[in-house]
């Protein structure tokens, strides 16, 4: 596991291909666009199992562009390491060290057992991985901050023939009317357990701030919970709406994310890169310029976003 925690740093910006997965260019030629941009770094998706690794370790050399990570299936990383797919070749290509979890099946965090099974299958990988010096990560989805259900009530769902899904929607249901405080991430849920079963040297986390919002918690609880072990951050916007604590992405803004204050979070919990996302039915060319006004407002001059270090805490649920 390369070394970060604690280190004070300059934050970089990185872009998440998959946002941008509509244009028609090779990857290679995205990323350039990307690189133009003003992005430090890129974090692959789907595209990067289908293109050229040679071509793509070209633009990266050409642009002076950093491959930050690679999102991938759980299954696929396990079949990588068992020399079932060139995942790791195209990893080593493009000289990227870092591997990350993007989901798992909601049911991995319905009870603490179900957490202790993905834990162990997380740190058996790791330790198969070290010999490629490659590190693995997890990014974490709003259920994951949802609180564990009764164990009866959770042995009775698996045992049922109702909808996979249901568990679901009851873990829903406790968040939304059982929460008691925002700002800090109960033990009873399954990413704090996630992260107090696991090493720092075995798993980092990719923490996800629009989750964490869209789960109704501050993300500076969940950067408290994680600081030393989280080398990336996802930044998107979030709104409630209104419908059953459910919330959706909107533009960069005009939601409840802070984003300065975000920044400042992030750089007391040892963040090296902050991944623009964007999932919103926009056009990739709109979305690559969104991405260039934020690196322009935060980025281009860190003493900006530095300013808004110590400043109020938003409530979660509002909306700027």
């Amino acid at each position: 596991m390369k070394e970060f925690a604690g280190m004070k740093r300059r934050l970089r910006p990185a872009f998440q291909l998959h946002s941008v997965r509509e244009f028609s260019d090779p990857l290679p030629e995205v990323i350039r666009r990307v690189g133009a941009a003003g992005f430090e770094g890129v974090e692959f998706a789907g595209r990067f199992r289908d293109a050229d690794p040679d071509a793509v370790a070209d633009a990266l050399d050409e642009t002076g562009v950093e491959p930050v990570a690679v999102h991938a299936e759980l299954s696929a990383i396990e079949a990588a390491v068992e020399g079932e797919n060139d995942l790791l070749d195209r990893c080593e290509t493009v000289g990227c060290d870092r591997l990350v979890v993007p989901r798992v099946p909601s049911w991995y965090f319905c009870s603490r057992w179900n957490v202790r099974e993905l834990s162990y299958r997380l740190t058996d990988l790791s330790h198969e991985l070290d010999a490629r010096d490659v590190d693995i990560g997890y990014h974490n989805v709003r259920n994951d901050l949802w609180p564990f259900l009764p164990d009866r009530v959770t042995e009775t769902l698996e045992r049922s023939p109702l909808p996979a899904g249901l568990a679901t929607y009851a873990s829903r249901g406790l968040a939304e009317f059982g929460r008691d405080d925002r700002n800090r991430i109960p033990d009873e849920t399954g990413f704090w357990n996630l992260v107090a079963r696991t090493a720092p040297d075995d798993l980092f986390f990719e923490l996800d701030v629009g989750e964490v919002y869209a789960a109704g918690f501050d993300p500076v609880a969940a950067f408290e919970v994680v600081s030393g072990r989280v080398p990336t951050i996802h930044l998107r916007d979030v709104a409630p709406t209104g419908r059953f604590g459910a919330y959706e992405d909107v533009e960069r803004g005009t939601g409840v994310v802070d984003t300065g204050r975000v920044l400042s979070a992030a750089r007391r919990a040892g963040v090296e890169w902050v991944v623009y996302e964007n999932e919103l039915d926009a056009g990739p060319d709109e979305k690559l310029e969104d991405g260039a006004a934020l690196v322009r407002q935060f980025f281009d001059d860190e003493s900006a976003a530095s300013a808004s270090e110590g400043g109020a805490s938003p409530t979660v649920g509002s909306t700027r």
